[in-house]
């Protein structure tokens, strides 16, 4: 048996919890005024970044539950650029799209616990990453929360140095 898969829930979910928390904080540290404003054309905003974490955690959650119900082994990499686009991220609202993240991963939470031994030992392969059973996609989930907390700070300060020119 993979040793990754003896990992405790609670220690992966604290994990899991630390790494939400830094990207709530910076998020909630965001000024309101730029929350729509794009660093550049191509890059997020505040707001589409969160819509974004939104929808990957729901995606995470769906192929969780497919690797569970063995309706999901294989794990589509999704196009963030479109999917920002086509669901017209930026229009909503921020603070909406914060209180839907924070129930969404309660939610990934619950699902995880009631996860039996056996589910912990089941393998989905995605497009990019290759195979990953749960303890992979918990930890992608961390790295991603991280990733992002990081890019909304990025953005912050590329958008005050353009303010500033």
């Amino acid at each position: 048996m993979n040793e990754r898969m003896l990992q405790p829930p609670d220690e992966l979910l604290a994990a899991l919890d630390k790494s939400f928390q830094i990207f709530l904080e910076t998020a909630h540290r965001y000024p309101r005024e730029s929350v729509r404003e794009k660093p550049s054309l191509t890059a997020f905003s505040a707001t589409e970044i969160v819509y974004h974490m939104l929808d990957v955690e729901r995606l995470w959650q769906a192929r969780i539950r497919g690797l569970i119900d063995g309706s999901m082994r294989h794990f589509q990499q999704m196009d963030p650029d479109a999917v920002a686009a086509e669901r017209r991220y930026n229009e909503k609202d921020y603070e909406a799209g914060i209180a839907d993240l924070r129930t969404a991963r309660t939610e990934t939470e619950e699902l995880v616990r009631s996860m039996k031994p056996s589910d912990w030992r089941l393998v989905g392969t995605h497009s990019k990453y290759g195979d990953m059973d749960a303890v992979a996609i918990l930890t992608t989930m961390e790295n991603h929360d991280r990733t992002h907390a990081a890019q909304l700070e990025r953005t912050l300060r590329q958008i005050e140095q353009r303010v500033h020119i």
